[in-house]
C-alpha cells in the first residue's frame, strides 16, 4: 500500500524527469537544484515505487548484445537494492535503469555534475578522466578538421 508521501514523491519524480528537457535552458543554480532534487527524490523511493512511475523497458536481448535489458535491470535491483528497500544513491540507480525518459534525465544530471566539477577544479569529469588516463581529446569542426582540444575552464553563471 502506497502512503500519501510515496504518492507525493512519485509525482515529484515524474515532474523532475519530465523537466529534464528544460535543464539546458535553466540558470546555473536552477540546474544544481534540479539535480539535487532528482537525487533526493529517487532516494526517497523504492525501486517498486519508481517502476510504477517509469516502468523498466521490456527489452530482453541485452545479454545477446551486451547491454542492459529488462532482465539485467531487474537482477541489478534484486541483488543490489531489493524491490522494497529505499534507493541509496539516486544517480547510480538512474544510470543503471532502463527507460528512455529516465536515461535522458540521468544524462542531464551527469552533465550538471560534470559542470559543477569543472567549476570546482577547472576541468570536466571527462577531461579529468582523459588526463588521468593519458587519452588525448580532439574537436572536429563543421568542415571535418580535427584539432587537439584545449579546455576552457571558465563557465558562465547563467
Amino acid at each position: 500500500m502506497r502512503s500519501s508521501q510515496d504518492i507525493h514523491n512519485q509525482v515529484i519524480l515524474y515532474r523532475l524527469v519530465k523537466e529534464a528537457i528544460f535543464v539546458d535552458e535553466m540558470r546555473w543554480k536552477e540546474r544544481v537544484n534540479w539535480a539535487g532534487a532528482l537525487d533526493k527524490t529517487v532516494g526517497a523511493l523504492t525501486p517498486r515505487l519508481f517502476n510504477q512511475v517509469f516502468p523498466i523497458e521490456k527489452t530482453y536481448d541485452g545479454q545477446k548484445w551486451g547491454y542492459k535489458d529488462y532482465l539485467s535491470v531487474s537482477k541489478y535491483i534484486d541483488e543490489e537494492i531489493g524491490w522494497d528497500e529505499k534507493i541509496n544513491g539516486g544517480f547510480e540507480f538512474l544510470l543503471n535503469y532502463l527507460n528512455d525518459e529516465v536515461n535522458y534525465a540521468a544524462v542531464q544530471a551527469m552533465t550538471v555534475i560534470s559542470d559543477w566539477h569543472k567549476r570546482q577544479t577547472g576541468e570536466s569529469v571527462i577531461e579529468r578522466f582523459a588526463r588521468e588516463n593519458n587519452i588525448p581529446i580532439y574537436t572536429i569542426d563543421n568542415d571535418g578538421n580535427k584539432k587537439r582540444y584545449e579546455p576552457n575552464s571558465i563557465l558562465s553563471e547563467d
